[in-house]
C-alpha cells in the first residue's frame, strides 16, 4: 500500500463548533484536509465567501462539500422544502458559491436521496432519475462534481430510500455522467454481502470515502458512530479493497452522534475527538499495508 493517505475531517465531526472554530482547529492540530459544511457559513452570500476566502491562506485543503441542502427529498437536517425541484435549486446555489470560491479545484459535493414522499419509491428513483441529470451537468458547467452517498438501511425513512451500494451504483449508471460518482461512506455499507471485492470493483466512480466505526454492541441512536478501529469494521480488509479500486483521495472523519448518549463524541473535546480518530485510522491502515 501506498504511504499515509490523506487525511480529512468532515465539520459534522465537531458538531457545536462554528466553522471560524473548526478552522483555527483544524489548522492548530495539523489536520491535511476539511469538509466544509454549508450549515456553518452564514446565509449572508457575500459573508459566507468571506469565510471560505480564509482557507485560501492554507494550509487546510477543502476535500468535499455538505451543501446546506444536500437531500433530493426531505431529510432530517432540512424537513422543512418538500418540492425536490425548489432543493435542487439550493443545490445549484451552494454550487455556485464554491465554484466561484475555488475556481479550478474540481471540488466534489455530496448528495443524499431525502424521504420518499408518502413512501412512493417508484416515483422518487423516477425523480431521482429525471432530475440528477441536469444537477450533474450543471456541475460540469461550474467545474465541481456530484458525489451520491447511500445511507445504512437503518436510516430508511429518516433520510433516505437508497440503502445498499448496488441501489446506489444503479442510479448513478442512470445518471451517467463522469461528474456523477459516489460518496462511500463504510459505516453504511461495511455489513453488505461481498463488500470488499464490490469496493475494490468501484474504480473511477469513487470520488470520495467518509471513515468512522460502528460500534461494537449495535448503535443506540440513528448517528451513534465510534472511532476508526474502535468498532467491528474490518477495516484493514476494506481499506486494501479501496486500493484496489485505485482510490488516491481524501479520507475523511465523519462522526455523528447524540447530545444525549453518556459517551457522545459530540459532547467530548473535540481536539481529543480528531486526534484520537487519526491515530486509529492510521493504525487501521497500517495494519492494512502490513496484509498487502
Amino acid at each position: 500500500m501506498d504511504p499515509l493517505p490523506f487525511f480529512s475531517v468532515s465539520e459534522f465531526t465537531t458538531w457545536d463548533q462554528s466553522f471560524q472554530e473548526d478552522v483555527a482547529l483544524y489548522r492548530r492540530l495539523g489536520v491535511a484536509g476539511i469538509e466544509v459544511c454549508e450549515r456553518k457559513l452564514s446565509t449572508d452570500r457575500g459573508e459566507a465567501r468571506e469565510q471560505l476566502a480564509r482557507l485560501k491562506e492554507g494550509p487546510l485543503k477543502v476535500t468535499s462539500v455538505q451543501p446546506r441542502v444536500h437531500a433530493l427529498f426531505e431529510d432530517s437536517m432540512c424537513p422543512n422544502i418538500d418540492d425536490p425541484a425548489e432543493r435542487l435549486r439550493r443545490y445549484r446555489q451552494t454550487i455556485d458559491l464554491f465554484s466561484e470560491s475555488f475556481p479550478g479545484e474540481n471540488l466534489p459535493l455530496v448528495t443524499i436521496s431525502g424521504n420518499a414522499p408518502g413512501h412512493n419509491f417508484r416515483l422518487a428513483q423516477q425523480t431521482a432519475r429525471k432530475l440528477y441529470p441536469d444537477l450533474a451537468r450543471y456541475a460540469a458547467d461550474h467545474g465541481v462534481r456530484i458525489m451520491f452517498e447511500p445511507l445504512n438501511p437503518i436510516l430508511m425513512n429518516a433520510d433516505t430510500f437508497i440503502c445498499t451500494l448496488g441501489d446506489a451504483l444503479r442510479l448513478i449508471e442512470d445518471v451517467d455522467h463522469p461528474h456523477f460518482g459516489l460518496m462511500l461512506d463504510v459505516w453504511h455499507v461495511w455489513h453488505e454481502p461481498d463488500i470488499a471485492r464490490r469496493i475494490a470493483g468501484l474504480g473511477q466512480q469513487l470520488l470520495g470515502v467518509h471513515v468512522c466505526d460502528w460500534p461494537r454492541e449495535q448503535p443506540r441512536r440513528l448517528g451513534d458512530r465510534v472511532l476508526p478501529g474502535q468498532g467491528i469494521i474490518p477495516w484493514p480488509t476494506l481499506l486494501g479493497a479501496l486500493e484496489r479500486a485505485g482510490y488516491k483521495g481524501a479520507y475523511c472523519l465523519e462522526i455523528f452522534s447524540s447530545h444525549d448518549l453518556p459517551d457522545s463524541l459530540w459532547r467530548a473535546d473535540p481536539a481529543r475527538v480528531i486526534e484520537e480518530g487519526r491515530r486509529g485510522f492510521y493504525k487501521v491502515w497500517e495494519e492494512a499495508r502490513s496484509c498487502a
